[in-house]
């Protein structure tokens, strides 16, 4: 992996990130996803960060200070070492980054992190289908990581790295 893969990757990984948000929030406001809370999320993080993993329910879990915090850095680090191991991969395999099936497919293969590992060690099951339904939490997750495939393939044809 050269210097260069990790620039674009870090700029590629907020850029993709950020695009997941924006997407996200117009998907929420048009009442098609909804997802975890944040908080939820940061409150995992900083319970791993003490040695706990997996949570019966993390709505129940007391509040902690700084988890907003937390699930935002946290969020868009895990999408800046994506956008770093899919530039990476796309160069190793000689798949073109800038390609759109190749990027969202990309996003699409990501959703396996919350269906299988963070809906789970948040107490709300496989694919998030132990969880209150207004939560559309598998919906949620994979329009949301579409989204960040989406926002992966943009920026790659704006840094042209195809």
């Amino acid at each position: 992996m050269t210097g260069a893969t990790v620039v674009f990757g870090i700029l590629a990984g907020v850029a993709a990130t950020v695009t997941m948000d924006v997407l996200g929030s117009v998907f929420r406001r048009a009442g098609i996803t909804e997802g975890a809370k944040g908080q939820w999320v940061g409150r995992w993080y900083l319970g791993i960060a003490r040695g706990k993993f997996v949570h019966s329910n993390i709505a129940v879990v007391p509040e902690q200070a700084g988890e907003k915090r937390a699930a935002l850095i946290g969020h868009y680090v895990i999408g800046i070492v994506l956008s770093v191991l899919y530039l990476a991969g796309a160069d190793q395999l000689g798949v073109p980054a800038d390609g759109f099936f190749v990027a969202l497919g990309y996003g699409l293969a990501s959703t396996v992190f919350p269906w299988l590992l963070v809906l789970p060690a948040l107490g709300v099951g496989f694919l998030g289908l132990k969880g209150p339904p207004e939560l559309k939490m598998f919906t949620t997750s994979l329009l949301n990581h579409l989204s960040y495939g989406f926002g992966l393939w943009w920026i790659a044809k704006v840094l042209r790295l195809g």
